[in-house]
Parts: structure tokens; C-alpha cells; sequence
């Protein structure tokens, strides 16, 4: 006689365990049921233009009291669709519609930075701040105004101030732009 032992991963959902395919299920029907009371997911699905960072810090705040942690929910997508890292915009996206792409933050940003700068020319040291622009959007999927105030990355370069003098007269509408593609 012998004996088998299975091991089967597993992702805990309040109180209850799904295999990972089973809680991107519940995961997906949670987000196609909920762009009407949750406006961070209208936002990813219907409307980029309003992608900010107060959408994202909404979406993750909504999710996790759903019991869909963004760390599980990169788990299960690294279990069943072999992507590691995936970020929660193409979570929530690939949740919708299953034809959208799954991404990680990296490739996320650097397909919104491709749109975005497209047939455009830029300074040395405009190049130079839009790779910090690139850093922080990896680390954090959107960025606003003020994070080129509060973020040490922006601020050790002088900040805001400098950032308006180097994309005179374009900063604003550069950052709505980034924000858009990479909601889009």
C-alpha cells in the first residue's frame, strides 16, 4: 500500500480557501458587478481620463474589504497565468474582459511612456526627469502633482518648481497624459 499525498495551493478569502482559479473567478465577478458602486473600477474600465492617485488608493481600500488582497490576487495570477507580479490595474482589467493583458508594473508604465512621449522630442534633462517620472509610476501606477513635491525622488531634484521650469508650459497635461495611458 501507498500512500499519496497532494499539496494544492490554496488563497484564503475571509473566512473561506479557493484554489487560485477559483478566487480569480469570484475576483472577476466581483469586479464586472461592481463599476456602478465602486468608481475606481468605472474609472479602469470606462473612463482612464480620471485615473489619479486617489482612484488607485480607492480601488486597493475596496478590494482588500472584498477580501481580495492585491498581494493574493498576485499569487493566484502567478499560479494560474504563469505572471508574476502582476500589477492591479491589468488585474482588474483582465478581470473584466479577458482579452486584456495581463502586466506587470514595468511593462505597464513603459507602454504608457511609449504612448505618451511618442513623436515627441525631448531635452537631456527633460529625458532625465521623465526616467524618474518612469521610477515612481513603476512603484506606484499614477502620480500627481504633488509627488513631485513630496516624493524624495522629484524633491532631490527640485521638485515641483523645477519640474514646471523643465516642461514649461506642458507639465500638466504631460502627467494627465501618463496617467490616461496608463489606465487605458
Amino acid at each position: 500500500m501507498v500512500d499519496e499525498v497532494y499539496s494544492e495551493a490554496m488563497i484564503r478569502r475571509g473566512a473561506d480557501y479557493q484554489k487560485p482559479e477559483d478566487y480569480l473567478d469570484s475576483f472577476a465577478r466581483f469586479v464586472r458587478e461592481n463599476p456602478e458602486q465602486i468608481e475606481a473600477i468605472r474609472i479602469l474600465l470606462d473612463r482612464p481620463r480620471g485615473w489619479k492617485p486617489e482612484a488607485l488608493s480607492e480601488l486597493r481600500r475596496k478590494l482588500r474589504l472584498s477580501h481580495f488582497d492585491e498581494n493574493d490576487l498576485q499569487k493566484a495570477h502567478k499560479l494560474v497565468y504563469n505572471k508574476a507580479l502582476a500589477d492591479i490595474i491589468s488585474m482588474v482589467k483582465h478581470a473584466a474582459r479577458q482579452e486584456e493583458p495581463i502586466l506587470t508594473a514595468a511593462e505597464r508604465v513603459d507602454r504608457a511612456m511609449l504612448k505618451t512621449t511618442a513623436g515627441k522630442t525631448f531635452t537631456e534633462e527633460q529625458a532625465k526627469w521623465l526616467e524618474l517620472i518612469r521610477s515612481h509610476m513603476v512603484q506606484n501606477l499614477t502620480i500627481d502633482l504633488s509627488d513631485l513635491d513630496d516624493a524624495p525622488i522629484f524633491a532631490a531634484k527640485g521638485g515641483l518648481g523645477r519640474a514646471r521650469k523643465v516642461f514649461t508650459p506642458d507639465l500638466e497635461a504631460l502627467i494627465e497624459e501618463f496617467n490616461y495611458a496608463m489606465a487605458a
